[in-house]
C-alpha cells in the first residue's frame, strides 16, 4: 500500500474548487492510488509520472516505488495547458 501526498497547495485548491459530485469521483479515485498506483487506463507520461482520467479531469502524479509513495502534482480539466511543464511539477 502506498502513502498519498498533494505536492502543493495548488493542488488541494484544485480539489477545493471542484464541484462536490466531481470532488467525490476525483477523490475516490486518488484513494484507489494507495492500492494499485498503476490503474488500468493509467497513461505513463515519463519516467515515473503518470495520469489517470477522470471525466473531463486529469489527475498527474508521480510513483516512487522506493518510498511507497504516490505523489499527487496536478488535478486539472483537460485542456492543452494541462500537461506542459509537466517536469517541473515535482522538482
Amino acid at each position: 500500500m502506498c502513502r498519498i501526498r498533494l505536492r502543493s497547495k495548488k493542488v488541494r485548491k484544485q480539489l477545493d474548487g471542484l464541484s462536490a459530485a466531481d470532488f467525490r469521483r476525483v477523490d475516490a479515485k486518488i484513494t484507489r492510488l494507495r492500492e494499485n498506483p498503476r490503474p488500468r487506463g493509467a497513461r505513463k507520461l515519463f519516467d515515473d509520472i503518470y495520469r489517470i482520467r477522470v471525466g473531463d479531469y486529469r489527475i498527474v502524479y508521480r510513483v516512487d516505488d522506493a518510498r511507497r509513495l504516490v505523489d499527487i502534482g496536478k488535478v486539472e480539466r483537460r485542456r492543452e495547458r494541462t500537461y506542459r511543464d509537466i517536469g517541473g511539477l515535482f522538482d
